[in-house]
């Protein structure tokens, strides 16, 4: 039977008991989940995101480990890569089959879970089947849009149509299937995958165990963190930077847009260029900020949009960024409307009354935590279910108080 829209999407209660979902449940302690990922670990949203999901993974499963590339090559686990089409500081790395069987042999994991399409995906999949483990799939990307970005339709068509049809294969042959919000959700289905569940996104620990203090009351400050590609926006966030000289605008990130950015920052006073930094820095930075922009014309989430939110940053987005349809964290967002250019947006958020600001924005501020401790409690259950051969529609059917994303 295939889930619905409400069978599937997360809920904040859970009545039913057939499986103990809270921290520390018995269940839980039996779960060994291998994730294994094509991206960088910590230099993308994938790659940073399972960072961040096992430090709350750990202390509940018998184990969990991220198996893929790093940011520096281990020759160990990497026969050979090339670079990202489009972006050279990613890269497509082959993993040494003897080196990753023996990992997975040695663990002998209970539930594979496969977030990307690749060569590391690609023999955990083949992995997974041959020894009979079930495998969740995490639909983060929508390959056709990003696609369209970068390549002229002739070129972007076909590709995103091909990578789509590998991706259905792979969702229809797994136990289950992990959505990042609606749209991925109705996309999955689409695909023909029959368990669909969406999943939240978890707040890494140093950026919610730190106290936060609130901006200024006059903000003028603006961080973006991310990649320096053409989908995250880089061209109109230069176009805001000339435009709205009274603030001051720090970019953190690297990416083929990087020279785009150094030349812009030589010409300005308003513009600092930091490159990549680690997690750490990043919360500095964001804590020296007053406004983190997010202009992406693609954006599954948007991980350092919760993340700012934490910090109790006013957070600046477009309408169809993937946090945009989480409501319970979205209500406190400010949007980059269809009708205005960022620096309108910036402007106008400058302007507005500071003790108004800070009530729209104290709406997402103050749910992070609770989203955040959703997001934990409804992974592990949904592994403990997927491991151990519970439907994810029949155990939604069985009970658990299931509503759909808008009631988040």
């Amino acid at each position: 039977m295939r889930t619905t829209m409400t069978d599937s999407a997360l809920s904040l209660h859970s009545t039913d008991q057939s499986i103990d979902s809270s921290p520390g449940g018995k269940v839980f302690q039996h779960v060994r989940v291998a994730i294994i990922s094509d991206a960088i670990a910590g230099r993308n949203g994938v790659g940073t995101y399972y960072q961040d999901l096992i430090q709350y993974l750990k202390p509940e499963v018998d184990c969990v480990e991220v198996i893929g590339p790093g940011p520096e090559k281990d020759p160990q686990l990497e026969s050979w890569s090339v670079p990202m089409p489009g972006d050279r500081s990613q890269r497509v790395s082959f993993p040494v089959k003897k080196t990753l069987r023996a990992k997975l042999d040695a663990m002998q994991p209970n539930l594979i879970v496969i977030p990307t399409i690749g060569p590391f995906s690609y023999f955990a999949w083949k992995y997974a089947v041959a020894n009979k483990i079930p495998f969740v799939v995490v639909h983060h990307t929508n390959f056709k849009q990003l696609l369209s970005v970068y390549w002229p339709s002739i070129f972007a068509q076909p590709t995103g149509w091909a990578l789509s049809k590998v991706y259905a294969m792979v969702m229809r042959q797994s136990a289950a299937v992990a959505a990042m919000n609606s749209d991925a959700f109705e996309q999955a289905q689409w695909m023909g995958a029959d368990n669909v569940r969406v999943m939240g996104t978890p707040i890494a620990p140093c950026f919610a165990n730190v106290p936060a203090t609130e901006p200024q009351q006059k903000p003028n400050r603006v961080v973006f963190v991310g990649r320096l590609a053409a989908e995250k926006g880089i061209s109109s966030l230069l176009e805001c930077v000339r435009q709205v000289p009274q603030a001051h605008f720090t970019v953190v990130g690297d990416g083929p847009q990087r020279g785009r950015v150094d030349a812009c920052a030589a010409e300005v006073d308003n513009l600092e260029v930091l490159g990549w930094k680690d997690r750490e820095d990043v919360l500095k930075e964001m804590d020296r900020a007053d406004i983190l922009l997010l202009p992406s014309q693609v954006e599954t989430f948007g991980t350092v949009a919760l993340e700012a939110l934490t910090r109790r940053r006013y957070v600046l987005v477009r309408r169809e960024c993937g946090i945009a349809k989480w409501p319970s964290i979205s209500k406190g967002l400010f949007f980059i409307e269809q009708n205005e250019t960022i620096a309108d947006a910036i402007c106008r958020l400058m302007e507005m009354d500071g003790e108004r600001r800070n009530q729209i924005a104290a709406r997402s501020w103050d749910a992070t935590r609770d989203f955040n401790d959703y997001t934990v409690r409804v992974w592990l259950r949904f592994l403990a279910d997927t491991a151990f051969g519970e439907s994810v529609t029949a155990s939604s059917a069985a009970g658990e108080s299931v509503g759909s994303q808008s009631e988040l």
